[in-house]
């Protein structure tokens, strides 16, 4: 098992530290039990202004729709920068949807849903909408400039490689076709992939470098994203807000956390191959009372548990990190 307890790197080294904060001698124990006693491979990171704890904190883990999170985090970042009204009026037709999880689908009639590029921020993040993310994903240019997004806020070890179209479908096997907006089209084509191409493109996903995260990388991000480091107060303040209102998993981070505890967090699934879930995630800020915001970043890998025990693996995170503060 890798693991760490110690300060952040340099270049985010906080000076002044907080009275309370985490234990991380105990916190990092704690996250090696976790390890030990969870089918499958737990990598988690816990950063509060003392330091970060990890487990296999180095490792590279599928971000899924954590991803869509990040997407958000770049769109308030172009407004930030004057490049894009997050109040803007977007219409959003049926050629616009993307697959599997799209609540807004419901609402795209014969002559679309009309919106705003905020609007589908919030949905990309609290409803993890698909569809939300991938209008984003076009309206800032594409993955490619997303990555730059985070490259230039000096964000590691975190990748953005593919929309959801792309990456969902190159793990079927197949390419994007605008037909798979219906999915009962896109059930067809998966259920026709010859089972050797299936097997390669499951094989190649488990080790794709592409679309994914370490834990510490991810749990850095987070907590300077928390301390308003990387975007204007007004967009910190709106998309901290957004992620306090996600609905997705609430067996995961929201309910490893203490009563008193505030939570924003973003949530990330696979599907299962041969017995194994691929990953689920979850990943978000944590607010005692009066105190500031501590970032945790939970990936559970190859797992054979259920939904709910791999849910509540990634909730015992969260209360190991409640018991850890002093």
């Amino acid at each position: 098992m890798l693991l760490a307890s110690c300060s952040p790197n340099s270049s985010l080294q906080v000076v002044s530290r907080a009275p309370s904060g985490l234990d991380h001698r105990a916190l990092t124990a704690a996250l090696q039990d976790l390890d030990d006693e969870t089918a499958g491979e737990l990598g988690a990171c816990v950063m509060d202004e003392r330091g970060i704890s990890c487990v296999n904190g180095d490792t590279r883990y599928s971000l899924q729709s954590v991803m869509k999170l990040l997407v958000a985090f770049a769109a308030f970042e172009a407004a930030d920068r004057g490049e894009l009204d997050m109040n803007e009026t977007v219409v959003v037709r049926r050629e616009d949807l993307s697959l599997y999880v799209q609540p807004i689908a419901q609402l795209v009639g014969h002559t679309g849903f009309r919106t705003t590029w905020l609007d589908l921020a919030r949905r990309a993040v609290v409803d993890s909408d698909s569809a939300a993310t991938d209008i984003l994903v076009r309206r800032l240019g594409g993955p490619r400039k997303i990555q730059e997004t985070l490259e230039r806020k000096r964000i590691a070890d975190v990748r953005i490689d593919r929309d959801e179209r792309t990456l969902q479908t190159d793990i079927a096997g197949l390419e994007w076709r605008p037909e798979f907006v219906d999915a009962a089209a896109l059930d067809r084509a998966i259920a026709e992939v010859p089972r050797e191409k299936r097997e390669a493109a499951q094989q190649a996903y488990l080790t794709d470098v592409r679309d994914t995260a370490t834990p510490r990388g991810m749990a850095i991000f987070l907590h300077r994203l928390g301390r308003g480091e990387l975007l204007s107060r007004a967009s910190t303040e709106e998309l901290v807000g957004i992620m306090r209102q996600t609905k997705t998993f609430p067996g995961r981070l929201r309910a490893g956390a203490n009563g008193s505890w505030a939570v924003g967090h973003k949530t990330g699934s696979s599907g299962s191959y041969r017995g194994l879930t691929t990953v689920t995630n979850d990943v978000g800020l944590y607010w005692p009372p009066g105190r500031p915001a501590v970032a945790l970043a939970v990936f559970l890998a190859k797992s054979p548990l259920r939904a709910d025990e791999r849910d509540a693996a990634i909730a015992k995170v969260g209360q190991a990190t409640t018991a850890a503060y002093q």
